[in-house]
């Protein structure tokens, strides 16, 4: 059943389980047990917090699998059925309702933001909706700019205190300057499709997005909704949950399982929401990061409508929040997509990712040579804090 939500984004029912039935392999086919190996080397003791994945192959779960604990107080384990919370992951289906909207012609990517503030400041005139899109409008990030005005992460704030923040400031560079990953430009365009529609964010993409491709996937932030893991910190080998208060929303807070989201990533391939309209505007523009993102363990790429385009054309994006630590990543040729997502930070969930769609985007005992230009290796450098949420989920 897909979860149903009120019109203020609350959840009213949420049944986010139902995975796909094992599938039957040639014999001679070792990818399932490579892929559980990858999964062991990832969360080594299943006495803990893990993580769970899933591939896709055109629209098909083809293999899933969790390890480690989604609850440690109950002892409750992770499985493909276990909700998580994608954090910036999220990002993509806020910038496709956007290009949804300008297939339809009810806004334009060069569209400023001030027409669509009742208040607009100067500086707004000068961003557009593009700018929004591909972080390039140099607003700073609202958690820098809440945090500063002495609101912290246990602290409740929502939608309404993020973007009141954000108008209260100036950007730190001029518009289309260079890209500057900052959450507040998924929080503005949230509102911007509130404010042309004249629906709650998340009922739109409810209704737009996850019911007619019947996805168990809710937008609700700070919510526990059904089967969800329980998030953690480590220190010093004890886990501590984690938990914030705050309710914004467009940059982050879909809730789901890795098996929904590589459903979802068939989108990519078919255009079934959005045609080629949609297809071709995710990286129509995109924009160079630079070297900006190598230590989060992006080489080089170009960052489009919600999702970054690497040099090989696979796409890619990550999310943290809370301890929720999100790979999503689909091949060059759209077929195969990978979800990858942990209750706390692993060792690196971004190279288990990478060796996954090694293993599944070609035959049965076939691994590809490794491209360089795809991932950086090693631990994850952005801690417990997380990289691309709240300055970067």
């Amino acid at each position: 059943m897909v979860s149903l939500c009120t019109a203020g984004g609350a959840m009213v029912a949420a049944v986010l389980a139902g995975v796909a039935q094992p599938q039957a392999y040639a014999a001679g086919d070792d990818r399932e047990k490579r892929s559980a190996a990858v999964l062991r080397e990832l969360v080594p003791s299943a006495d803990g917090p893990g993580c769970a994945a899933a591939v896709g192959r055109r629209g098909s779960v083809v293999w899933e699998a969790g390890r480690g604990k989604a609850d440690l107080a109950t002892g409750r384990a992770i499985t493909p059925k276990t909700v998580f919370d994608m954090a910036s992951n999220s990002k993509q289906f806020t910038a496709d309702a956007v290009l949804l909207l300008a297939g339809r012609h009810q806004l334009a990517l060069d569209d400023p933001l001030s027409e669509y503030l009742d208040d607009p400041p100067a500086w707004t005139r000068d961003v557009t909706l593009g700018d929004l899109m591909r972080h390039t409008s140099g607003i700073t990030d609202y958690q820098d700019l809440l945090e500063a005005e002495g609101t912290g992460l246990t602290d409740p704030a929502g939608q309404k205190e993020a973007i009141a923040a954000i108008l209260a400031s100036r950007p730190e560079d001029p518009p289309g300057k260079r890209f500057s990953y900052s959450n507040s430009n998924y929080v503005l365009l949230a509102h911007v499709v509130e404010k042309v529609t004249g629906k709650p964010f998340p009922a739109f993409l409810q209704q737009e997005f996850f019911t007619p491709l019947h996805l168990r996937m809710t937008l609700s932030p700070a919510v526990d909704v059904p089967g969800k893991a329980t998030s953690y910190d480590e220190k010093d080998g004890s886990f501590r949950p984690n938990s914030s208060p705050w309710k914004q929303y467009g940059d982050g807070s879909v809730q789901t399982t890795p098996g929904e989201f590589v459903r979802w990533a068939d989108n990519y391939r078919t255009g079934r929401i959005g045609g080629t309209e949609l297809l071709t505007g995710v990286t129509r523009g995109a924009v160079s990061v630079g070297d900006v993102l190598r230590q989060r363990g992006i080489e080089s790429g170009r960052y489009g409508a919600g999702i970054l385009l690497l040099p090989d054309k696979s796409l890619v994006h990550r999310g943290d929040w809370e301890g929720f630590h999100s790979t999503f990543k689909v091949s060059p040729d759209r077929d195969t997509a990978v979800t990858v997502v942990c209750n706390v930070d692993p060792p690196d969930h971004f190279r288990a990712a990478d060796q996954l769609l090694d293993i599944w985007a070609d035959g049965p005992g076939e691994t590809r040579p490794a491209d360089r230009s795809r991932t950086a290796e090693g631990p994850n450098p952005c801690g417990s804090a997380g990289c691309w949420r709240n300055n970067s989920n």
